[in-house]
């Protein structure tokens, strides 16, 4: 029965947290939330938007959600690829919306690597803080891409591996 999980998205009729120009938007909630990240990007850009205050949920519309995502500045990251060492160079780096994973997923990550926070951290704030780890892992790109490229050509998986290992100690 679907009413035995957590409610989809929009929340129990919750509709976006946002003010948009003076007036409070009326479009359903959906899964991304509001965060201080979001908030940076809405006064930094001099967007109109504000929180309503008087709501208890932080969740935004999709609607606002790509309003904001197409306004805000791609990040930009320096990288040494594609021959030369200058510093200068840069690529886009897409943005990956870790606020629609669930509250346990993003505790089960802090875990794994340790991350350390303040107890009691909501939704948005633990995100925030796995986002920024995450945004801050380095990656050699070249060897990930050739390592999945391999995978995928011998179509395997990291879990084939595993299973591999298990049924050798049979």
């Amino acid at each position: 029965d679907s009413r035995d999980g957590p409610p989809a998205a929009p929340f129990y009729g919750q509709s976006c947290c946002l003010i948009d120009d003076g007036e409070r938007c009326a479009r359903p909630a959906g899964h991304a939330s509001f965060s201080k990240r979001i908030q940076k990007s809405i006064s930094q850009k001099k967007l109109k938007l504000d929180i309503d205050k008087s709501v208890r949920h932080l969740y935004i519309c999709d609607f606002h959600k790509n309003f904001i995502q197409s306004v805000r500045n791609k990040r930009k990251r320096k990288t040494s690829d594609d021959g030369g060492d200058s510093p200068e160079h840069e690529t886009d780096v897409p943005e990956v919306d870790l606020f629609q994973l669930q509250v346990n997923t993003l505790r089960r990550y802090k875990r794994h690597y340790k991350l350390q926070t303040r107890p009691g951290l909501n939704k948005a704030q633990l995100a925030e803080t796995v986002s920024r780890h995450f945004r801050n892992i380095p990656v050699n790109e070249k060897e990930t891409l050739a390592y999945f490229i391999y995978m995928v050509k011998n179509n395997k998986s990291r879990l084939d591996q595993k299973s591999e290992g298990s049924k050798q100690l049979e």
